[in-house]
């Protein structure tokens, strides 16, 4: 699950960095005027104290002239997805025998405290 002040947090500070880097860099002031805020809710928002929308990330990233996904944190994947990931392209019976060895490795590890 994602802690959501956590993941404001970053998106806002995402948004600052993005802010900050264009060149010339934007005030809040003129971000908050090209996607209709005011300066007070930019700052909110960088501070991870303000939601918003998911049409109003959209705004900011064409105002910030980046990729909305850009202004995203990358949510941590658990292990299960990771080794789905690393074994997408290999055949269905080594699939489930790499599964079942990790699986084995993981309770043992489990077992001694590891």
């Amino acid at each position: 699950m994602v802690d959501e002040q956590e993941f404001y947090q970053e998106v806002g500070r995402r948004i600052r960095d993005a802010r900050k880097g264009r060149k010339p860099p934007l005030t809040q002031q003129a971000l908050g005027e090209l996607v209709s805020l005011t300066r007070t809710s930019i700052t909110n928002v960088e501070k991870g104290r303000q939601k918003f929308l998911l049409h109003t990330l959209a705004n900011i990233a064409a105002a910030l002239q980046v990729e909305p996904g850009s202004l995203l944190p990358e949510l941590p994947l658990d292990s299960d997805e990771l080794l789905d990931m690393a074994l997408k392209n290999r055949p269905h019976a080594e699939k489930l025998w790499i599964k079942s060895v990790v699986s084995a490795a993981q309770r043992g590890r489990n077992r001694h405290g590891s």
